[in-house]
């Protein structure tokens, strides 16, 4: 190479950003010339969004020594050949060892490399990089590196990171001051009277915040995503990546590669039944959920089962609405092939344990899916702790906008699930008689993204971090506490579901000769706004004996007044 490391990070810090992508650009057109007989099949590195062809040859440095590798590479874009000129830089002439042991990441981090680049460059990257080091692995002298780092390699293990967010500190809760960031409650209507908004289990209300950055995106700089690095599409590719860390970061994914953007929660629950359950499911096998189940994960399930001709088996319950864990070794066997279960009823406000049914379903050989709608926006999820193979929920129940919501999954539930939409931004290859998939998140997001809504969805978390989830939770749980102590008193009124300490912040009741939606209408007279019906749990209502009932859902903003 012409060019040093340290010669390029020193000319990257004395650039302006839109300097240093010229820079990028100037680098690619001074990269040495690559074989032409050696651009083939084998020597493309999958994931790129263009084409990239790399070749690396060792020179032997005597015995016991690791061997010296030359690494050659281009590719049939001037900026992904600038790119490639600082992983040469940083890589060639470098024994195996040494590129093995050498940290990449710092490197990025020093050239800001996020702000120059797409998400879906940012995949090739990795994918550069993962060549390179199982190209160093396969030259590696055995003795002098640990086998368990080769083998992390030969797995790809290797991340390059989306920018971070700095969350600032957390407030005081303050319930009514939390009530002023939200316009819609501000309001006097008719009458004099403040909404009281107690329906938030079907979608929670926007803080200003939220409103104002859609309003942003809309009136500045939007773009598609991660079709264009003019200076719009570079700005909206940078938003949708730094949402995505946040929210990896606010259920503690091990990476924000992890996390894809969906619809919402129906589609999410969706791309599992379908992309991982045709792949797994076979006739005679079982799929087991619970009565409590939402439609959305539930229907999906059911038709899986009928299109694979397995099972849908149920977990028994208890009285109070729980899953009984007792019993559960009667439904849950070997047989069982997946597990769907809420992390908190929509209905019952059941909290289930999510941890506890993981460590069974994995004992038997099962994946687990888990309905976070209800469940996230309330309480600290941390996929890492519960070991979830996948985990979906919505934006628009957690203060965001509607339209887009999040799949989680491990890397490996990840690996074995196939996408169900096909199109752009998904793509890896596609030939004509066949298609390879991108990488995930990317393999997951056909199409053009819930862009707007996403930007927006990352901001609603980035609230709820500096709200405290914590405190939300415990003053939702106080509210819970009175609500149902006082709901207690009234005459031939019946709560569903079981007591406080396995209960969040949702209570649904019956009262005896007042159907629900008589009822929502006269405490819609009082702006009082709950929720009336079977809430999609048909089957938990026939379970239940009652063909509705009138629900309360509780959220930051909700006061004692309120209650």
């Amino acid at each position: 190479m012409s060019v040093t490391l340290d010669e390029i990070i020193e000319e990257f810090s004395d650039l302006e950003p839109q300097d240093q992508s010229q820079y990028l650009l100037e680098l690619g057109f001074d990269l040495p010339e690559f074989p032409a007989n050696q651009k083939i099949e084998d020597n493309l590195v999958h994931g790129c969004q263009s084409q990239v062809w790399l070749i690396a040859h060792a020179a032997k440095q005597g015995p016991g020594q690791d061997a010296r590798l030359t690494i050659q590479a281009d590719s049939d874009s001037q900026i992904v050949r600038g790119l490639i000129s600082i992983l040469l830089a940083s890589y060639s002439g470098r024994t195996a060892r040494q590129i093995l042991d050498f940290d990449i990441q710092q490197v990025f981090e020093r050239l800001h490399i996020q702000q120059h680049i797409s998400p879906q460059r940012r995949n090739g990257l990795r994918g550069m990089v993962e060549r390179i080091q199982k190209l160093a692995a396969a030259h590696v002298d055995p003795i002098s590196v640990a086998p368990a780092q080769v083998q992390r390699i030969a797995k790809g293990e290797t991340t390059v990171k989306a920018p971070d967010i700095e969350t600032s500190k957390q407030t005081p809760f303050d319930a009514e001051r939390i009530r002023t960031q939200f316009p819609v409650l501000m309001q006097t209507l008719p009458g004099g009277l403040r909404p009281i908004y107690l329906d938030s289990g079907a979608s929670a209300q926007k803080p200003i915040v939220v409103i104002e950055k859609e309003r942003e995106v809309e009136e500045q700089y939007f773009a598609n995503a991660y079709r264009g690095r003019y200076s719009f599409g570079a700005r909206v590719d940078d938003e949708l990546e730094a949402a995505r860390s946040l929210i990896a970061d606010f259920i503690n994914a091990p990476s924000s590669e992890r996390v894809a953007f969906t619809p919402g929660t129906t589609a999410g629950l969706n791309m599992v039944a379908f992309g991982w359950g045709r792949r797994h499911v076979q006739a005679g096998d079982e799929i087991l959920i619970t009565m409590m189940e939402h439609h959305a994960n539930f229907v999906p399930w059911q038709q899986l089962a009928l299109e694979r001709r397995a099972t849908l088996r149920f977990m028994p319950l208890t009285e109070d609405g729980q899953i009984d864990m007792n019993q559960l070794d009667q439904v849950l066997t070997t047989r069982t092939k997946i597990v769907a279960v809420c992390g908190m009823s929509n209905v019952l406000g059941t909290v289930n344990p999510i941890g506890d049914l993981t460590r069974r379903a994995h004992a038997v050989g099962a994946r687990i899916v888990v309905d976070a709608a209800q469940s996230a926006p309330h309480a600290a999820t941390d996929v890492q702790e519960l070991d979830v193979d996948f985990l979906v929920f919505s934006g628009h129940k957690m203060y965001g906008p509607t339209g887009v919501g999040v799949l989680y999954g491990s890397e490996q539930a990840l690996a074995e699930t196939d996408p169900i939409l096909f199109g752009g931004h998904m793509i890896d290859r596609v030939f004509a008689d066949h298609s390879t998939w991108a990488a995930p998140p990317a393999k997951f997001e056909a199409g053009t993204l819930p862009i707007v809504q996403a930007i927006g969805l990352g901001v609603a978390v980035k609230w709820m971090q500096q709200t405290g989830i914590h405190n939300i939770h415990n003053h939702e749980q106080s509210l819970l506490q009175t609500a149902m102590a006082q709901l207690e008193q009234i005459e031939g009124l019946k709560i569903f579901g079981p007591d406080l300490k396995h209960r969040g912040g949702i209570i649904s009741f019956r009262i005896d000769g007042v159907h629900p939606e008589d009822l929502a209408a006269i405490l819609d007279q009082h702006a009082i706004f709950t929720r009336h019906g079977h809430h999609c749990t048909m089957p938990l209502h026939d379970y239940l004996g009652v063909s509705a009932s009138t629900r309360v859902s509780f959220a930051a903003y909700n006061t004692l007044q309120d209650v």
